[in-house]
């Protein structure tokens, strides 16, 4: 997927994760390539997004998404069935903040 030269735009976190293995797991299950990308990281990917999962208290994860396609990305993360915050930068740097229906800070 190409990245068009914008970054990564997108950033959030997952609090229902036990730990990245396991949430890299439930992408799988929902239709996400996963790759390990190092000793606790994994990096999730569909044809509008590829996301890096780091450990952390919750798990986040960071990377790129389609800016045409932020919805799908949303859709997708709701397929997973954690609880998520996504932080999105459009082209022009407005920053847009998405959470799960379930609660999440």
């Amino acid at each position: 997927m190409a990245q068009l030269d914008l970054g990564n735009n997108v950033r959030g976190f997952l609090p229902g994760a036990a730990d990245t293995q396991g949430a890299a797991e439930l992408f799988f299950r929902a239709g996400w390539r996963v790759r390990r990308s190092g000793w606790t990281e994994f990096g999730v990917e569909r044809e509008f997004a590829e996301l890096e999962l780091t450990p952390g208290e919750p798990v986040l994860f960071s990377g790129y998404v389609d800016p045409e396609r932020v919805a799908e990305l949303l859709a997708a993360l709701g397929e997973t069935g954690l609880p998520f915050r996504l932080e999105f930068e459009d082209r022009e740097g407005r920053e847009h903040v998405h959470r799960s229906a379930g609660r999440c800070g």
